[in-house]
């Protein structure tokens, strides 16, 4: 009887030192790649160290207390902007159900559909033809008058300078580019029939801003 018990557990020490052994080699993995490279990704974490992330993120809540910057276009509930609509900086944003979202302001013209575009005010400036100024935030239309949908600010306007011909006593009146000046005029006198009169240059372009 202490024999078969001796026999019994010697067999168990032995049984389960060589269940342990191959526990341990199974359990350990040794490295795929020369130090310092295989490093396990840097997590994501809560301090205010700036991290940088290549891949995607998804995320069931979202909330911005600074500032934000979208180097491309933006969906609210669209994952890929139609391309057709595709403008840089563009807000796109779908299944709307009422208009209470339209509103023009001083950065361009919210116009409301099943989708809403938001388009940039020089945006819409080089659509409808002008030329943008981004110092000024005005928009050139050639001519003496702003395109329909804007509104001359000021007295923002370039002009051509002009000088008076076939007179006995000429003048010049001088000119300007995109400033806010009137348009510059100068008395003429003594023309071979004795008139007098005073000389406008010519107006170029208008600055104007969105309605």
């Amino acid at each position: 009887m202490k024999k078969s018990l001796t026999k019994f557990l010697i067999l168990t020490i032995i049984l389960t030192a060589a269940l342990s052994v191959n526990y341990l080699f199974a359990a350990w993995v040794g490295p795929t790649q020369a130090p310092p490279g295989g490093n396990t990704s840097t997590p994501i974490h809560v301090g205010s160290t700036n991290q940088v992330k290549d891949g995607g993120l998804s995320l069931d809540a979202l909330s911005v207390f600074g500032g934000g910057y979208f180097q491309g276009n933006v969906g609210i509930g669209v994952v890929s902007p139609m391309e057709a609509l595709d403008i840089a900086g563009n807000i796109r944003v779908s299944n709307l159900t009422s208009c209470d979202f339209l509103a023009t302001d001083s950065n361009g013209k919210i116009i409301c559909a099943n989708e809403i575009i938001q388009e940039s005010t020089e945006t819409i400036c080089i659509n409808t033809g002008g030329s943008w100024e981004t110092v000024q935030s005005l928009c050139y239309f050639s001519g003496s008058s702003c395109s329909s949908g804007w509104t001359p600010y000021a007295n923002y306007s370039s002009s051509q300078s002009r000088t008076s011909a076939g007179n006995r006593q000429e003048c010049t009146t001088g000119g300007h580019y995109r400033m806010n000046l009137p348009l510059e005029s100068c008395g003429y006198s003594g023309d071979a029939l004795g008139n007098s009169g005073t000389l406008s240059a010519i107006q170029t372009e208008t600055g104007c801003t969105k309605n």
